[in-house]
């Protein structure tokens, strides 16, 4: 059972006047829904434990269980006090105008009778609370209200009221014009009648926010007025506006953690202190944004997933989870590790909180925290003497400026890791903040230029007053209103975080609509964010004048080879010049840094690689630096190690690539041994070596037969003799003839060496 939990029950006036709107402007019960999904929204999203009463009043029919022919008529429960769900949700949306009167004084009685019924006997409700929505435009009794109000203060049940209005039209209107002539970036966005003002922009639910005409009230909502404001006073509960709600509500919160204790005990030397670390700051991964798979057609259907696991190759043969064991990567080899020996293999360790010594405390650079957590340490209650000690460490600390540094286990079958705390005193609270550490693997070092050094990179005297300037017109410990601290980390919430529960809500509620959503947190922010962009502009214009950005050349720097090994021969050298000069020509005739970059790679290849051979084949036959059969050679060996290294069918494709413009540039030069040879040996693989029918047979699919006379003048292969070598059953005859007819051709090396 959860414990801290709140009774709320939501009370709504659908009767005179809520659905009454002036045109351009959302009527009073539409308002009143919106808050409402916005509540049960948020309830929903933290995982709330807290349960939610639906009661309306002005209603036709009547359900309630105080009702009798001539009292409580009209109110109706529209959902008993229960955890929020979709199910409220969809009660909310099906709200219409009633055309009933009913009394407000009567639907807060109902209201408390039934948060009574609901929560007598049962444990875990802190608080009880009713929330009344209404114009204060219908006809009440308050005969009874004292009475009433005793019970409720009795309960201690809470009223809160949220309206159009509780009387302060004109003051909100003058403080929202006096805000409109103070601002620096007044410009006619800010107008009322403008369809992008901050007033026209979209809630949660797709809604424009609440904007309230210029209406006076009448009598009855005058009296109504009083009485409401009564009522709330004496349960001490609050009015809202219904401005102050969406602005409340519009942003999503996260679910509230329990704070819970881990216990260690510190050890310094021979002092052992028990403690207990809270989190403080831990970066909020909601749960809710983790993807779950759901049948389309029903998503409340239970979906069961079943994993099978099969070998890849021919045989596709389905493999037991009782035959699978772990293992790691070692180079290409995988090394199997048994449970056992894994257990062997895991560091041992133990419980622990050990402080190894201490650090000046400005040792201790930003750059050095990792982790995504701070923990707060405190001395764990009911160790008087003990939280002495660790008071007066951590006042020696605090007073020498200085920090622990410590080894941190978590339990035995965690990793130990190194932190340091950080002394804090504020008032009557000590405590210090742990702080995790990298150790030698995770620190990343990196060499960057001086820029001191640099004497045309140092900023002159003008320079420096205008970057002091800017952080003076940026400078956001005074920037908000009543001269406070603006986009306080308290107070600003993620626009991730925020964009991912409004799409979510958005498609909940309105599956077929598109989510075209705007940014709350920046509709929030906006006249802030504009008005220390205003102060700034001037200073940020001065600095685009005196910090002038222009393109600069990129020498080219060639490295010679005594540079880089020493003395060479004279040989040696001179071919490394003649390629230098073949560079440096290269590089000067190009326009562009990117066109000298690919002539000095183009230069650089003298053999074909792995990575990209055809390119690489393609850049040497144009170089003519090696001879067309020796080219071949190499390609022909870059073919068979992709066939005979290929995990699987991984590289059969680049090898595939390969063995086509192979053949084409065969026949463009007139050489169809070469390739015929390197055909007929991957056929005999295919037929002597497992493993490599699947690659012959991608060729059989494709078609890539021997080179025939009818392509290439210089072969002596017939088309059929070149068809029939596809063909899988061919005997070796065919193979051996088609031999026979290229060794003819010539003495050169056989393909067969490769072997």
């Amino acid at each position: 059972m959860a414990y801290n939990k709140e009774a709320l029950a939501l009370v709504i006036d659908i009767g005179i006047g809520m659905s009454d709107a002036a045109p351009g402007f959302d009527s009073p019960l539409q308002i009143t829904s919106d808050v409402l999904q916005m509540i049960v929204q948020r309830k929903m999203f933290q995982e709330s434990k807290d349960e939610l009463a639906l009661i309306l009043y002005g209603t036709d029919e009547t359900n309630n269980d105080l009702a009798d022919e001539n009292n409580y008529q009209n109110i109706n429960i529209a959902f008993s006090l229960s955890p929020a769900n979709w199910h409220l949700f969809e009660e909310i949306q099906k709200i219409k105008p009633g055309n009933s009167p009913a009394d407000l004084v009567d639907a807060i009685v109902v209201a408390a009778d039934h948060l009574r019924r609901e929560t007598e006997g049962k444990r875990g409700f802190v608080a009880k609370r009713i929330l009344l929505f209404t114009n204060a435009a219908t006809p009440f009794n308050d005969h009874s209200l004292k009475i009433i109000l005793d019970s409720l203060r009795l309960q201690d049940i809470i009223v809160d009221a949220i309206g159009p209005s509780w009387g302060q039209q004109d003051e909100e209107d003058q403080n929202e014009e006096n805000n409109r002539s103070d601002s620096p970036m007044q410009t006619n966005e800010h107008d009322d009648n403008n369809e992008n003002s901050a007033s026209n922009d979209p809630t949660t639910n797709g809604h424009h926010r609440y904007r309230s005409p210029k209406k006076p009230l009448t009598q009855q909502q005058q009296t109504g007025i009083r009485i409401i404001n009564h009522i709330v006073n004496t349960t001490e509960g609050t009015l809202f506006t219904f401005r102050e709600a969406l602005t409340i509500l519009s942003v999503h919160q996260s679910k509230v953690v329990k704070p819970t204790a881990t216990k260690y005990i510190m050890q310094l030397a021979d002092l052992k202190l028990h403690i207990c670390t809270y989190i403080q700051i831990k970066d909020n991964k909601p749960g809710i944004f983790r993807l779950k798979k759901v049948y389309a057609r029903d998503p409340t259907t239970e979906i069961k997933i079943d994993r099978g696991r099969y070998t890849k190759d021919e045989q596709d043969q389905e493999i037991e989870k009782e035959e699978l064991t772990d293992g790691f990567r070692y180079g290409t080899t995988f090394v199997p590790i048994n449970k056992e020996a894994l257990d062997d293999i895991k560091y041992q360790s133990e419980k622990c909180f050990s402080i190894i010594g201490f650090s000046d405390a400005n040792m201790m650079r930003r750059s050095l925290y990792l982790g995504d957590t701070v923990y707060e340490v405190i001395a764990e209650p009911g160790y008087e003497e003990e939280g002495q000690a660790f008071a007066g460490l951590v006042q020696a600390m605090y007073d020498t400026n200085t920090v622990a540094i410590v080894r941190r286990c978590f339990s035995e079958r965690s990793s130990p890791e190194l932190g340091f705390l950080r002394p804090h005193i504020a008032h009557d609270h000590i405590c210090m903040y742990y702080f995790k550490l990298p150790f030698a693997e995770d620190v990343r070092e990196f060499d960057f230029d001086n820029l001191d050094a640099i004497k045309r990179s140092q900023p002159n005297d003008e320079q420096l007053k205008t970057i002091d300037n800017l952080i003076t017109t940026m400078d956001l410990t005074h920037a908000d209103q009543g001269d406070e601290e603006a986009f306080r980390p308290e107070l600003i919430f993620n626009p991730y975080i925020q964009r991912m529960f409004q799409s979510i809500a958005r498609r909940a509620v309105t599956p077929e609509e598109s989510l075209s959503l705007s940014n709350t947190i920046m509709e929030m922010n906006e006249t802030l964010v504009q008005s220390i962009a205003s102060k700034s502009k001037r200073t940020l214009d001065t600095i685009h004048e005196q910090f002038t950005l222009r393109d600069t050349e990129r020498r080219q720097k060639i490295t010679t080879g005594d540079q880089l090994f020493g003395n060479v021969d004279n040989a040696t050298k001179k071919m490394r010049l003649e390629e230098n000069e073949n560079i440096e020509q290269l590089t000067t005739d190009s326009t562009s840094f990117e066109a000298q970059l690919a002539a000095k790679k183009k230069a650089a290849i003298r053999t074909i690689g792995t990575i990209t051979p055809i390119e690489d084949f393609k850049i040497l036959i144009e170089q003519g630096s090696s001879s067309f059969t020796d080219l071949c050679q190499q390609m022909s060996t870059i073919i068979l190690e992709f066939i005979n290294n290929s995990r699987g069918d991984a590289l059969f494709d680049k090898a595939l690539q390969c063995i086509q413009y192979l053949r084409e540039i065969c026949i463009k030069k007139l050489e169809p041994k070469i390739f015929n040879d390197l055909q007929i040996l991957i056929k005999k693989q295919a037929a002597n070596i497992d493993g490599r029918k699947d690659f012959w047979k991608k060729i059989v699919d494709e078609k890539i037969s021997l080179i025939t006379s009818d392509e290439c003048i210089e072969s002596n292969i017939l088309s059929i003799e070149a068809k029939k070598f596809l063909e899988e059953n061919t005997s070796t005859e065919v193979v051996n003839n088609a031999l026979i007819t290229n060794e003819d051709d010539g003495d050169e090396e056989d393909l067969f060496d490769l072997m």
